[in-house]
């Protein structure tokens, strides 16, 4: 049986894709803030690892602070888009960009100074399959190096609920419909997009996708769990404290 993330991702790349580069021209600042936050860690890197990295949005980031980065996401078509976007932003000579799944990261050779997983990238699988990402993770990171996490933050989302939501990016209007079963910790979501057409909208596509969401203490036993010993946790990648109604969920684990 497919997988949501092969359905998602591969099969039907082009809807989320309006999403990702919606999304573009926050990657700068996110990139600057992560490495911000890593050198409070002691970690300055030469070296990174995008796993899941969609459109390339960070990668590109990256590699413009100088860095050798490896990209890697589940879809062809968001690969195809990253790699254009390096040769635009002049960047190709540091970047090199793969079709790869990150469940398999045990089996790659090599460890990077920095490990990253970006906008909730994590989660897409059964909690066995999700643990075995984590060590693959551990695999890869150097040893004086860090893995950075950027996720939703469960209990800001279970304390603002909210069983369907819409909003607009560029004249294309998004619906989520959602629904939480507690007794997995997982959220399904039906995600729908129209596209403006004069005064309605035409209907573009629909993707859906089953995410595990973390709390904060769950992500960190299950890092600890992945190998990693030292683990700092905040509500931001600017570094901001971690509290309940914090959006994200950002954690620097180190080994």
């Amino acid at each position: 049986m497919t997988h949501w993330t092969e359905e998602m991702f591969v099969e039907h790349a082009d809807i989320f894709e309006r999403t990702l580069q919606g999304r573009v021209e926050s990657a700068t600042e996110e990139v600057e803030q992560l490495l911000e936050l890593s050198a409070d860690h002691a970690v300055e890197p030469d070296t990174v690892l995008d796993v899941a990295c969609g459109i390339g949005r960070h990668t590109v980031e990256f590699a413009k602070h100088d860095l050798t980065v490896r990209g890697l996401d589940i879809s062809p078509r968001y690969v195809d888009t990253a790699r254009e976007r390096t040769a635009t932003e002049d960047v190709a000579e540091h970047v090199s960009v793969e079709v790869g799944d990150m469940r398999e990261l045990d089996t790659f050779e090599g460890t990077y100074d920095l490990v990253v997983n970006m906008w909730t990238a994590f989660g897409y699988f059964d909690d066995a399959t999700n643990e075995a990402v984590a060590a693959g993770f551990r695999d890869r990171v150097a040893e004086d190096g860090a893995l950075v996490m950027d996720l939703a933050n469960k209990e800001a989302l279970m304390d603002d609920y909210r069983s369907s939501s819409a909003g607009l990016d560029d004249g294309d209007l998004h619906v989520e419909r959602r629904e939480y079963t507690p007794e997995t910790g997982r959220m399904d979501t039906t995600f729908t997009l129209f596209h403006r057409d004069g005064e309605s909208y035409e209907f573009v596509g629909e993707v859906e996708w089953d995410l595990r969401l973390y709390s904060p203490a769950e992500l960190r036993r299950l890092l600890e769990r992945a190998g990693f010993s030292e683990m700092s946790l905040y509500g931001g990648l600017d570094g901001s404290e971690l509290e309940r109604d914090s959006l994200r969920l950002v954690v620097v684990a180190q080994p």
